[in-house]
């Protein structure tokens, strides 16, 4: 059960300032395992190979490891002032994580109603962190096994600063939700004749929608994060990336069928065109491990998912099967496609396939020990005529782990 802490014993010191129902929840997930990854890419004669065994890579697996303070004021007529500080760390040495932030996950607060919705404010995800993230046997974690770190990347989970959201209440099992981030900012000066410029305009939205009744479930995202920058040697930097996922599910009690698709268009990993802050995970997911081979076919450096004519399609298709009354067997296929046909990459296509078996076991309400083993294989060609060899990859992770929520 998670511990409830009561405002007034928190901050005692402030008692009698309000005659409101006030909470804090104290809440967190503490994830750690072993696991055994290796990770080949071969290029002719050339290959790169790195491998390890044990926990430093593989704590915070299934879900990352993590406290929080989540607290409520009621005030009446079924609004509520509400916030959430969730901070991200590294269980193997306790380091934080997201960049070192202190409540680098999420930090927002907002307003709810029980008429017309949520409307919030701060660090928070995109509207896929709820209508997509969730979704899959192995949903966004499990390493390579899991959407974000394996065919989809970026496009079912990023986190958004300086975000408003919305969401509507939910009518008949539907609803939807809306973010944007963005500021503008401008500075100019002129010191002895010289006159320079710095600015940022760019700015994110993010949409989409859930749907859930009975044994159906669906869920829809759409992101477009436009980059448009003069920094102070007054270069411009422009772009514009954009990501749509479908994704669904069907429950037939003996089993659950998961379906999911998803496109991105755009550069996803160029700061000086347009990128989504997703820490320490690449944004394109496993296909990341070819982007090396394409860093030196362009005299500017970029790699081939770094400009404008980089285009990725992904797709999922799960199983999630009871065993017993505590056990769930997991299961799942993932695909990708990508390519870039930008002056400089030779017509490089890529494709990539990832194979996953897991399973979990319920020691409680509150701990769960999980194991996952999943192979991925791929393949990155150019055009003909081109001298650039072929590449393969292979990646494997094996693991075992366990997981306690308080």
């Amino acid at each position: 059960m998670k511990k409830k802490l009561i405002v007034t014993v928190l901050l005692s010191g402030f008692a009698g300032v309000t005659h409101a129902k006030n909470s804090v929840t104290l809440y967190g997930i503490l994830d750690g395992g072993l696991a055994y990854q290796s990770v080949k890419v071969t290029q002719g004669d050339n290959y790169i190979k790195t491998s390890n065994f044990g926990m430093a890579k593989f704590n915070g697996v299934r879900n990352g490891n993590r406290w929080g303070l989540r607290g409520s004021e009621d005030l009446g007529n079924g609004s509520k002032v509400i916030f959430n500080l969730e901070s991200g760390f590294d269980l193997s040495n306790g380091k934080s994580l997201q960049g070192g932030r202190l409540f680098g996950r999420q930090s927002y607060f907002g307003v709810s109603n029980d008429n017309w919705g949520v409307l919030t404010l701060g660090r928070q995800s995109s509207i896929a962190g709820t209508t997509i993230t969730p979704r899959g046997p192995f949903h966004v974690g499990y390493k390579q096994a899991g959407h974000l770190a394996g065919a989809f990347g970026a496009s079912v989970f990023a986190r958004m600063d300086n975000a408003i959201k919305y969401w509507t209440p939910t009518v008949s099992g539907l609803r939807v939700g809306v973010a944007y981030s963005g500021n503008v900012s401008k500075t100019e000066s002129d010191v002895g004749g010289v006159h320079t410029e710095k600015k940022d305009a760019s700015n994110w939205l993010s949409a989409g929608a859930n749907y859930g009744r009975g044994p159906v479930g669906v869920g829809l995202s759409y992101d477009r994060f436009r980059k448009n920058t003069i920094d102070s040697k007054g270069v411009k930097h422009k772009g514009t990336v954009s990501m749509w996922n479908l994704f669904g599910h069907y429950d037939f009690e003996s089993f659950k069928l998961d379906l999911g698709y998803g496109q991105v268009r755009g550069a996803i990993g160029n700061p000086n065109s347009a990128t989504v802050e997703m820490g320490a995970t690449p944004p394109i997911g496993l296909n990341a491990e070819f982007t090396p081979l394409t860093k030196g076919m362009r005299g500017d450096g970029l790699m081939y998912h770094q400009t404008n004519g980089y285009r990725q399609q992904a797709w999922t298709v799960g199983l999630t099967v009871p065993v017993g009354e505590f056990g769930k067997l997991l299961a799942s296929y993932q695909g990708a496609l990508t390519k870039n046909g930008d002056r400089g990459f030779d017509g490089v296509k890529s494709n990539l396939s990832i194979f996953s078996l897991g399973y979990e076991y319920s020691l409680s309400k509150r701990s769960l020990i999980y194991s996952v083993a999943s192979y991925a294989t791929g393949r990155l060609k150019f055009d003909n005529n081109s001298v650039n060899p072929k590449a393969k990859l292979k990646s494997t992770v094996l693991g075992v782990g366990l997981l306690h929520r308080f």
